[in-house]
């Protein structure tokens, strides 16, 4: 039997997006007991994305997996968790709170002017269009599918099980 990585993925994906989606609306929040509180979520995923996979490898691998089988399930995981909560991200800098890439915009030219770094117009044109609601929201994924590789690369490697030369 063949165990479909997609279809498991997708389903923890988009569980793990919705986890994602209240850590960063935990994020923005503006009480601090929240905003700390992230952290706590953001070790919870990872410790959750090993049983997943264990679960995986142990229910629908029949207790078998590969290290790059291993590292395509969590990835796939959180490359389908950051297209979830990238739709929650672009609401919410679209229509929730629209002010906040622009707060974010102004914080950093204060930020780059007080350490002196020479500001020109395409570098200030550049940052504007970088913090626009799509453009953030793929930054977002990209950020959100480079943990997943760090993750998997170094998890993988513990949840790997090949079978024994014994066994048939």
């Amino acid at each position: 039997m063949q165990p479909s990585i997609t279809k498991s993925a997708m389903l923890n994906g988009l569980i793990m997006g919705v986890i994602f989606s209240i850590n960063f609306l935990f994020s923005v929040s503006k009480v601090t007991t929240l905003i700390m509180f992230t952290n706590i979520i953001a070790i919870l995923i990872v410790v959750w994305v090993y049983r997943i996979t264990v679960k995986f490898r142990d229910n629908e691998c029949e207790g078998f997996i590969s290290y790059w089988r291993a590292f395509s399930y969590i990835l796939y995981t959180f490359f389908f968790a950051a297209l979830i909560s990238s739709v929650v991200k672009f609401i919410y800098f679209q229509f929730i709170n629209p002010a906040y890439l622009d707060s974010l915009y102004q914080e950093t030219m204060k930020m780059l002017t007080s350490l002196k770094y020479p500001i020109d117009d395409a570098m200030e044109e550049q940052t504007k269009k970088m913090l626009k609601p799509a453009s953030y929201t793929l930054i977002y994924i990209w950020l959100n599918a480079f943990m997943g590789l760090i993750v998997g690369l170094i998890m993988a490697g513990f949840i790997k099980k090949n079978k024994s030369i014994f066994e048939e």
